[in-house]
């Protein structure tokens, strides 16, 4: 058998029968890589295989298939009725400010499409979509620009405090100029769960039944005292919790079956279930769905950009946290504090440009906060571009089942903020130079960086990466990225339902296959459902 070179740092190995694959022990204590005889050809994770055949819901590996609008099963649904701004009087000259006509045209289109036609935008206040149903749609970010006044600070002062006690503003990490506004789901007398569950089960054994075959409900679960439930989702790593509490849990289904008081949901169980986190099944009623913003630029007065927590409420956009099936698309982002700010369940945001001019740009570089942000669940964000740097340009905080994929940027950062991220997938990404993948924040008492189950499939940078040992946690997956490791060979990798220690497969991004995990996840879960398994593909 002839070694295969991976880098200087690799000092033994140990054949594996599975594939015909070779597990590396690497720089990494207590971590394993695998890799390919044979290079020319396509390389397979041990995790997956060559199409989900290595794959069980119980892997440590997470079901992400379900992100996205209406979990990848429609098309966005665009109302058939459509008005104009112009109808109420917008110029779009880029010196009249057309806020009243966008306001009027707000109110009078709820359910309707809302068309902004070609034009340069000046716009001064805060605006609010209310109404399910509803699109504002630009001409397409070359020729739709919508131009903001005034920073969010100035029309809402929300002062605040960092976690380390400086001084900011709440619009720091938080906020748009325009909101889809939708109430933050609270915790309703909810139908108890009486039996444990584990995580991968696709079963939920009620106190009694009130739900039918097609209903789709919301299962919460609520941290006792001992906060056993975040000691849970770190699988035991958790850092200073001490800023974390009364710590809650949510994952949204459908039901398939129901057989007395036991449902059969159409997805697995993302966590357990037992009993002493009080679990409860309630119905999903999103406030807000099926509202989309795109074809327009957000263009914003050209401003230095002061530094971290600096910021005054250049923001575009935020979803929140009560909404769902929502989208964002096409847009271009140019000058701002931050990008948009997703809360919501199911949502998309996808064909999003990040742009700065030189002037805007800080002294070390940076051209604003936050650039993506997702505190939601089974989000899709897809088909991205950063032109400048953001000090985080993509943000998980408390997200869980979220995607990030087709991605490219200068020199992207994958910030884990700390909140106990859960299960969120970045795949298929150009990172660019690759100096601060993953360079992550957040207040020191949230919690380490990411809870279990972080992966990073297919990751693509000019120079190798550190692995993450700031995370603090073991319990992440990398396959397909140039990591700089080093350390004592192992013979067998952990059972890929063991998520104690790290899971690292050096295989070169250009040989893995499949190269984008989300679109072989969805494939295959189509397939199952169809009764057939063809192979996953990579992205085009």
């Amino acid at each position: 058998m002839k070694k295969t070179h991976l880098s200087s740092m690799v000092t033994s190995f140990v054949s594996a029968s599975m594939f015909g694959m070779v597990i590396i022990g690497l720089v990494l204590t207590d971590v394993f890589t695998v890799a390919a005889q044979g290079q020319e050809e396509a390389q397979f994770s041990l995790l997956w295989g060559k199409a989900g055949e290595l794959w069980s819901p119980q892997s440590r590996l997470p079901d992400f298939s379900f992100a996205g609008y209406r979990r990848g099963e429609e098309l966005y649904r665009i109302p058939k009725e459509t008005i104009s701004v112009r109808d109420f009087g917008a110029k779009g000259d880029g010196t009249t400010d057309d806020a009243a006509a966008f306001r009027q045209a707000l109110e009078a289109g709820a359910g309707k499409v809302i068309e902004i036609p070609p034009g340069r935008y000046l716009l001064r206040g805060l605006f609010a979509i209310r109404h399910s149903g509803t699109v504002l749609r630009g001409a397409g970010p070359e020729r739709t620009v919508v131009v903001f006044q005034s920073p969010g600070e100035q029309l809402d002062p929300r002062p605040a405090k960092t976690d380390g006690n400086q001084p900011t503003t709440g619009w720091s990490w938080w906020g748009g100029l325009i909101a889809i506004e939708g109430r933050r789901p609270t915790a309703t007398a909810g139908t108890p769960v009486v039996r444990p569950q584990k995580r991968g089960d696709n079963r939920l054994r009620l106190e009694k039944n009130a739900f039918s075959p097609g209903d789709e409900i919301l299962l919460r679960l609520f941290d006792d005292p001992q906060k056993s439930l975040l000691e849970y989702l770190y699988r035991g790593q958790t850092g200073n919790i001490s800023g974390l509490n009364n710590w809650q849990v949510v994952q949204v289904f459908r039901v398939r079956e129901i057989s007395a008081n036991e449902l059969v949901l159409d997805r697995p169980l993302r966590f357990d279930v037992r009993l002493e986190w009080r679990p409860q099944v309630e119905r999903f009623r999103p406030s807000i769905t099926d509202v989309g913003v795109e074809g327009i630029c957000f263009d914003f007065p050209l401003e230095r950009y002061q530094g971290h927590f600096r910021e005054v409420g250049w923001n575009p956009l935020q979803i929140d946290p009560g909404a769902a099936h929502c989208w964002l698309r096409n847009l271009k982002v140019r000058n701002a504090d931050n990008g948009p700010f997703v809360a919501g369940f199911f949502c998309t945001v996808e064909q999003i440009i990040f742009e700065a001019d030189p002037l805007r740009l800080a002294p070390d570089g940076y051209c604003g906060h936050h650039g993506i942000t997702i505190s939601g669940h089974d989000c899709l964000v897809r088909d991205f571009e950063f032109r400048c740097r953001f000090i985080h340009d993509l943000t998980v905080q408390s997200a869980s089942g979220c995607v990030f994929m087709r991605g490219k940027g200068i020199d992207l950062n994958f910030d884990h903020h700390r909140w106990a991220p859960y299960e969120n997938l970045f795949t298929d990404i150009d990172a660019g130079k690759g100096s601060r993948v993953f360079a992550s924040s957040g207040g020191g008492m949230r919690g380490n960086h990411s809870a279990a189950g972080a992966t990073f499939w297919g990751i693509r940078t000019e120079r190798a990466v550190p692995w993450p040992r700031h995370f603090g946690v073991n319990c992440i997956n990398i396959v397909g990225m140039n990591i700089i490791s080093s350390g004592m060979s192992i013979a067998q990798p952990p059972d890929p339902s063991d998520s104690s220690q790290p899971w690292l497969e050096v295989i070169p991004w250009e040989r893995l296959h499949p190269r984008n995990l989300f679109e072989a996840q969805r494939s295959f879960r189509k397939a199952s459902l169809s009764g057939s398994r063809p192979p996953a593909t990579n992205s085009p």
